[in-house]
C-alpha cells in the first residue's frame, strides 16, 4: 500500500511558535485598525418673521439642505495599550481638514497621556459624541467652551465611577494663538458615577455628576468682516463672545467685539496684524440622572471674559500720532435642562460609560442584519424635550489715550501702498443683537439600529431684546422670535 504525507496545521503552528520563540519581543505586537465615518443630513426650515435677503452672507436666515457633518477616518491600538485616531473633516471651509488626531497612551488605566488635537475636558454634552447626542443640535452651554484643540491631556477612569481629566492647550491650529508659553489655555474635569461611588440608586441607574473649568489667554487677530449691519466695514475688529440660535437659526444671535488696528507697517517694513489678548475663566457642573427608560440631564456654565488691545487712533504721514488702550469685560451664563424617555424601553444605563453617554442599541432593530426584511423590528424610539438660555452682561468698557511713545518700534506706511490707512479704520468696539435668549425644544428621534437614526426637532427661540440679521443688507427688519424645524438622516460606522 502506497503511504501518502498530511498536511497538520496544529503541527505548523506549534513550528511557527517554536521558531518564533527566539524572536523578540516585538515580533508578536499586534497592530489593530478600522475605518470610521459618519453623514449628518440635514434639512432645516426657518421661521423668524424677517424678510427674505437676497446678499446671503450669513446663514442666519437660510432655510433648506445642509450636509451637518461628513467625516472619514481610523482609529486603533497597538498592543492594546497605545491608542490612536485621525479623522478628516469633508465639510467646511476651513483649509485644515483635521477633526481629529491623536495618540494615547493608555499603559495605566488611572493616568493616560492624550497628545494631538482631540475634545477638551469639559462639558457631558461636549464629551457625549454627535452620533449620540439627545438633540440634532447641542446647546448654548457647548458654544462656551473649547471643543476640539490641539493640546496635551492626563486623564484616567477607577471602576468605582471616578474620571479626572486635565490639559493644556492651545486656541487654535496656528500656535501664534498661544500668549507664552506653549499651550496657555488649560481645561480640567471630574467626574463620578454616585450610583457606584456611593451606591446610589442601585442596579440599572446613573447618577452622574461632574465639575469642569477653563482658565487662560490667548491672542487672536483682527480682521475686518462682511457679516455687519447695513453695509460691510472697514473696522478691524476680534470676536470676543458670540451665540447663535440653538438649532442653527440666526447667526450672532449675540456678538461682542473688540477693536483692533490692521495693516500696521513695524520697523522692518513688513505688515504686521494687531492682536487683541482675550482671557477666559470659565467653570461648569454637570448633573444626569437616569433610571431605566428615563434620563434628566442639566448644564450650568458661568464665564467671564476679559479682552484688551492697543491700537492706533490718529494717522499722520509716516507715522502714527495717537494710541488708544481698550478693555472689555463680560460674563455669559447658559444653561439648559434636558427630558429625554426611551419609548421602546432601552435601558440608559447600559450606554454610559467614563463620564458620557453612547449609543442606544434598540431592542428591535429596524433591520437586523444585511439579510434582514425592512420592517421587521420598529427600532429604538426617544421623545425629548429641553429649555436652555444664555444671558450675557458686560462688566466694563475702557478706551484710554496713551503716549505716541510707547509703541515707537510701529510705524504708519505713507497712506499711498497696498497697506495704506485711513481715518476710516477707525479703532470702534461693539456689542450687537439680544444678550439673552431662552430656547425651548421638543425632538422625536428614530434609532434604526447602532448606525442610522432619524432625528426630528422643533425649536421655539425668543430673544431678549430685538435682533436682526448682521448682512451686508439693507434691510432694517427685527425680531424677537424665531421658530426652527428640522430633520436630519445620520448613518455611522
Amino acid at each position: 500500500m502506497k503511504k501518502t504525507s498530511t498536511f497538520s496545521p496544529t503541527r505548523v503552528s506549534m513550528a511557527v511558535a517554536v521558531v518564533c520563540a527566539g524572536m523578540s519581543m516585538p515580533a508578536f505586537a499586534q497592530m489593530e485598525t478600522k475605518l470610521t465615518g459618519r453623514v449628518h443630513f440635514d434639512a432645516r426650515g426657518i421661521n423668524s418673521g424677517l424678510d427674505e435677503i437676497n446678499d446671503r452672507d450669513t446663514a442666519s436666515v437660510a432655510s433648506g439642505f445642509e450636509l451637518r457633518r461628513a467625516r472619514i477616518g481610523f482609529t486603533g491600538n497597538y498592543n492594546k495599550q497605545i491608542q490612536y485616531e485621525g479623522v478628516a473633516n469633508a465639510v467646511g471651509s476651513s483649509t485644515n481638514i483635521i477633526d481629529t488626531a491623536f495618540i494615547n497612551y493608555g499603559y495605566n488605566s488611572g493616568a493616560n497621556l492624550r497628545v494631538g488635537r482631540f475634545k477638551q475636558p469639559f462639558s457631558l454634552e461636549e464629551n457625549t459624541s454627535s452620533n449620540n447626542i439627545d438633540f440634532m443640535e447641542r446647546s448654548y452651554v457647548n458654544q462656551m467652551i473649547p471643543g476640539k484643540k490641539l493640546g496635551a491631556m492626563i486623564h484616567g477612569s477607577f471602576d468605582a465611577g471616578f474620571t479626572y481629566a486635565a490639559s493644556l492647550y492651545q486656541q487654535d491650529f496656528n500656535e501664534l494663538t498661544n500668549v507664552t508659553p506653549a499651550g496657555s489655555m488649560a481645561a480640567m474635569r471630574v467626574t463620578s458615577n454616585l450610583s457606584k461611588l456611593a451606591n446610589i440608586g442601585g442596579e440599572g441607574t446613573v447618577v452622574h455628576l461632574g465639575f469642569g473649568a477653563v482658565k487662560g489667554n490667548y491672542r487672536q487677530t483682527a480682521s475686518t468682516s462682511s457679516d455687519t449691519t447695513k453695509s460691510a466695514s472697514t473696522t478691524t475688529r476680534s470676536t470676543v463672545l458670540s451665540f447663535r440660535d440653538e438649532n442653527r437659526g440666526l447667526n450672532n444671535a449675540y456678538r461682542l467685539q473688540i477693536g483692533g488696528s490692521k495693516n500696521v507697517n513695524n520697523a522692518y517694513g513688513v505688515t504686521a496684524d494687531e492682536t487683541p489678548n482675550i482671557t477666559q475663566a470659565m467653570q461648569g457642573l454637570e448633573l444626569a440622572v437616569a433610571t431605566g427608560p428615563f434620563k434628566f440631564q442639566t448644564e450650568y456654565a458661568d464665564s467671564k471674559y476679559d479682552a484688551s488691545s492697543t491700537a492706533c487712533t490718529t494717522y499722520a504721514t509716516g507715522a502714527c500720532s495717537a494710541y488708544v488702550n481698550a478693555a472689555i469685560s463680560a460674563s455669559a451664563k447658559a444653561k439648559y435642562i434636558s427630558m429625554i424617555w426611551n419609548i421602546t424601553g432601552e435601558d440608559f444605563s447600559k450606554t454610559y460609560s467614563k463620564g458620557a453617554w453612547g449609543s442606544i442599541k434598540p431592542s428591535s432593530e429596524f433591520m437586523k442584519d444585511y439579510g434582514g426584511v425592512v420592517g421587521n423590528g420598529t427600532g429604538a424610539w426617544q421623545l425629548a424635550y429641553r429649555y436652555s438660555t444664555y444671558d450675557v452682561s458686560i462688566g466694563q468698557t475702557a478706551a484710554t489715550a496713551v503716549s505716541t511713545n510707547t509703541m515707537t518700534t510701529y510705524v504708519i506706511n505713507d497712506g499711498t501702498g497696498a497697506n495704506a490707512l485711513s481715518s476710516s479704520d477707525a479703532y470702534t468696539s461693539r456689542v450687537q443683537n439680544s444678550p439673552s435668549a431662552v430656547t425651548q425644544t421638543v425632538g422625536l428621534n428614530w434609532i434604526m439600529n447602532s448606525n442610522a437614526r432619524v432625528m426630528f426637532t422643533f425649536s421655539d427661540t425668543k430673544f431678549g431684546s430685538s435682533v436682526e440679521a448682521l448682512d451686508t443688507s439693507s434691510n432694517s427688519d427685527t425680531t424677537k422670535s424665531e421658530q426652527i424645524f428640522s430633520v436630519r438622516t445620520q448613518f455611522n460606522f
